[in-house]
């Protein structure tokens, strides 16, 4: 039999009773039962001939009895008994050494397997079956601590092996011992590190998903403290974004056609807002909100906002010309002071308030397709850095007259983020 056909049939011989519906950690309670009965049917089998040799026939015969207790395991698992299993696992092996004590004697000082039964329960069971795990090992302690106590008293019921058998029996079985305890050693190892690996990337997805939710310095406030996170801002440039044409065009494209191009023109926008050093607050169907100015504090605030506003209308209108939709954006923008901070239990989100942002969300919707309009604060701070055309005075809602400009480009080198 070549070494990947054993390979194949060990593997399905340890996967008896493990369920595709099992989370990882059952799963390898119930292979490690599987492999350790396994190693008892080998290693039992195994000092049959050995026995046999020492011209020991019954107690070779006994051997194969004790292999056969091991049996059971595979079929409870099998029928999803798992914890039935586990228990008849520990149990027979534990009488099968019980049962060599007092037919063998203390000769093969096979009475030490009961150390390894000490710390088995704890390594097979879950830890839900805590007081199972305490009690099997205790029995085994009790055991171990009884031979030696006893053991020059307790009679043998079999016959005596000669001490020249006894001198190459003894280091094989205790052997055996070892070789037993470093496989589930090293299993328990390798499932361990397994189970760290499989954590360490979970807490990586983790990361990775709050840093998409929220700032870096926010995320690491939030998991540094419990409470509220609020901050004022004196001065930042909050940027909306809409998207004209979308709707119209949503209407006639499939719906996974519709996302695609949406998804396409955010990433875009993301990637630039990146590179700008902007915050990126939501977006509301074919809307956009971005900030400059916060969490972290920097002076160019209307500076970056502006570029990512020019750096908006060429990724529009470029995606127009390339799927063949009229399809344009509106932008507005305004600079002043807001309140920002994490609201919500679930699906909580950084957002900004106050009428810095209801403005700027006015400039959007009072504004003109393919513009990009801004309010008088937001023009000072630009001024003899951008080209910018005065649009004049506009009724504007809930705050009457504004005079608004229009953004059309640099004049001078290109903002970079404040560190």
């Amino acid at each position: 039999m070549d070494s990947s056909r054993i390979d194949r049939q060990f593997g399905r011989w340890i996967r008896i009773g493990r369920l595709p519906t099992m989370s990882q950690a059952e799963a390898r309670y119930v292979v490690l039962t599987n492999i350790i009965a396994l190693l008892g049917v080998g290693f039992t089998l195994a000092f049959a001939p050995l026995l046999l040799a020492a011209g020991s026939g019954a107690y070779a015969g006994l051997q194969v009895i004790y292999a056969a207790l091991y049996l059971p395991t595979f079929w409870l698992n099998r029928r999803r008994h798992h914890v039935a299993a586990t228990t008849w696992l520990v149990l027979s092996s534990h009488l099968a050494v019980v049962s060599q004590v007092l037919v063998e004697g203390t000769g093969f000082d096979v009475q030490l397997f009961f150390m390894l039964h000490a710390i088995l329960p704890f390594m097979v069971f879950p830890p839900r079956h805590n007081k199972m795990m305490f009690a099997l090992s205790a029995l085994a302690g009790a055991d171990l601590i009884a031979v030696i106590v006893f053991g020059p008293s307790l009679p043998q019921l079999g016959p005596v092996i000669s001490e020249v058998h006894l001198a190459w029996l003894r280091p094989t079985l205790l052997g055996g011992l070892f070789f037993t305890i470093a496989a589930c050693a090293n299993y328990a190892r390798r499932a361990t590190l397994i189970a760290e690996e499989a954590l360490d990337k979970a807490h990586a997805r983790s990361e990775s998903l709050l840093l998409n939710i929220l700032p870096p310095a926010i995320a690491n406030r939030l998991k540094a403290k419990t409470g509220t996170i609020a901050d004022g801002f004196a001065g930042v440039t909050v940027l909306f974004a809409d998207i004209v044409g979308f709707t119209k065009m949503s209407a006639r494209l499939p719906p996974e056609r519709v996302v695609e191009m949406l998804d396409d023109l955010f990433c875009t926008f993301d990637d630039h807002a990146d590179r700008l050093g902007l915050e990126k607050i939501k977006t509301i169907g074919d809307c956009y909100m971005i900030v400059g100015g916060l969490p972290e504090l920097r002076a160019d605030h209307a500076d970056a906002v502006a570029e990512m506003a020019l750096a908006m209308i060429e990724v529009v209108h470029a995606a127009g010309a390339q799927i063949g939709e009229p399809i344009d954006v509106r932008i507005g923008m305004h600079s002043g002071p807001v309140v920002a901070g994490v609201i919500g239990k679930r699906k909580f989100t950084y957002d900004v308030w106050g009428d810095t942002v209801n403005v700027a969300s006015r400039m959007e919707s009072h504004g003109v397709p393919g513009h990009i309009q801004l309010t008088s604060s937001t023009y000072k701070v630009l001024a003899g850095k951008f080209q910018m055309t005065r649009r004049g005075m506009i009724e504007v809602k809930g705050k009457g007259e504004m005079e608004t400009w229009f953004l059309d480009k640099r004049l001078t080198a290109p903002s970079v983020p404040s560190e």
